[in-house]
């Protein structure tokens, strides 16, 4: 035999081609991979838009792509903190500044309960909100919910 020959690769007549189990693995892969570069590609188109908003037109940018966000996804969201608060506080209680703030208080306890708080709320506020709107719309009393909130929350 020569020096190119190598006898570890198959001759094509011992070889049965991939199984079921074989081409179900690799149908899989690919699949998740795809899912995988659509996620990345959006990922960075949006980082790209922020981005390019940011430098543009500062906060003030991006406070009207938050706007027009939740006129798009019909949300209604607000700003429940920013980094000067966190500065302040910080600086007032211990006298110092981290460049880093923001970033660490978004994986702290305090902001996980605040946004549990946050989300139990909605709902108490959402029954407030419509009533009102209806009470100015019809110049009626809200009607009484037909079933009793198991959570208290309404």
């Amino acid at each position: 035999m020569s020096e190119l020959d190598d006898s570890d690769e198959p001759t094509g007549l011992d070889d049965p081609g991939p199984t079921r189990e074989d081409l179900v693995n690799f149908i899989s892969e690919f699949v998740t991979s795809s899912m995988n570069v659509s996620q990345v590609y959006r990922s960075n188109l949006v980082e790209t838009i922020v981005g390019r908003v940011m430098n543009e037109f500062g906060e003030e940018g991006l406070c009207d792509l938050m706007l027009k966000i939740d006129e798009s996804a019909n949300w209604i969201s607000d700003i429940v903190l920013d980094g000067p608060d966190l500065d302040e506080m910080m600086f007032k209680r211990h006298g110092t500044f981290d460049v880093d703030l923001v970033s660490k208080a978004r994986e702290t306890e305090g902001l996980i309960e605040l946004n549990r708080k946050i989300w139990r709320l909605r709902k108490k506020y959402a029954r407030i909100i419509v009533d009102e709107i209806f009470l100015t719309e019809n110049e009626a009393p809200a009607p009484q919910p037909a079933e009793p909130d198991p959570d208290g929350i309404y």
